[in-house]
């Protein structure tokens, strides 16, 4: 069983460690324990048997646009429904903040997709876009705003 909260700074080399296992292949961009410590407030983690399993980070593009970002589940943690509940965790929390679209730049479409995003053309990304990133699809999703009863997290 796993536990869903915000990232705190004694995270964050865990949760550097943890996006690590998916840089080599393209899948995420290195995150060092210091630039996770500088944006702790915008990670959540995922704890099961007392350490930090999964991640993810929402990243500002402006004020009504997020990206989620370094998603990543321990491959021993897998196929439990984690990354699902992560994203989740990620657009409540994007929701709360009063964002109106959130979107992620990922290869698995079909992940994606199943939450409700739709392939999007995001021009803030245009001048941005790596050579790594470029080949992946842009998915988005539109966000409705929380009521006060339900802004916790």
């Amino acid at each position: 069983m796993s536990t869903f909260r915000r990232a705190h700074v004694r995270d964050a080399a865990a949760i550097s460690e943890l996006i690590g296992l998916y840089v080599s292949d393209g899948t995420l961009l290195p995150r060092t324990p210091e630039f996770i410590a500088e944006r702790i407030i915008d990670f959540l983690v995922s704890e099961a048997d007392g350490r930090v399993v999964g991640c993810v980070h929402l990243d500002e593009y402006s004020p009504s646009l997020v990206e989620v970002r370094s998603l990543a589940v321990d491959p021993e943690y897998q196929r439990r429904g984690i990354g699902i509940a992560l994203v989740e965790a990620a657009e409540k929390l994007a929701r709360i903040r009063e964002y109106a679209t959130v979107f992620a730049v990922s290869s698995n479409e079909e992940f994606f997709r199943a939450r409700g995003y739709d392939i999007r053309h995001i021009p803030e990304l245009d001048r941005e876009r790596s050579e790594v990133s470029r080949y992946k699809g842009v998915y988005a999703k539109d966000l409705s705003v929380p009521t006060p009863a339900s802004q916790s997290l």
